[in-house]
């Protein structure tokens, strides 16, 4: 895979990891996905070997696809509005 695919690639995967975080239901929650969507990929930042980069794109993957999982499960049990949320 070429840097640029790969750079395109991880680029994409940071749209729809950030997309689906968003898409929290609790704050809690939707805080921390966006926090952890965050810093995964800052700590993956200074990859360099292209096995290295392909490992941690597969590995984005699987963190989109138990998001998704997680999402679709906190919207089948919605909680009440955090404190945080609530309008003054």
């Amino acid at each position: 895979m070429t840097t640029a695919a790969s750079r395109k690639t991880a680029l994409s995967l940071f749209r729809a990891l950030s997309r689906e975080a968003k898409q929290m239901n609790d704050y809690n929650f939707r805080s921390y996905a966006m926090r952890r969507v965050k810093t995964g990929f800052q700590m993956n930042a200074s990859l360099q070997g292209e096995q290295e980069v392909i490992d941690a794109l597969k590995d984005g993957e699987e963190q989109l696809q138990m998001l998704k999982r997680q999402r679709i499960i906190g919207n089948l049990y919605p909680s009440d509005v955090s404190v945080m949320e609530a309008n003054s």
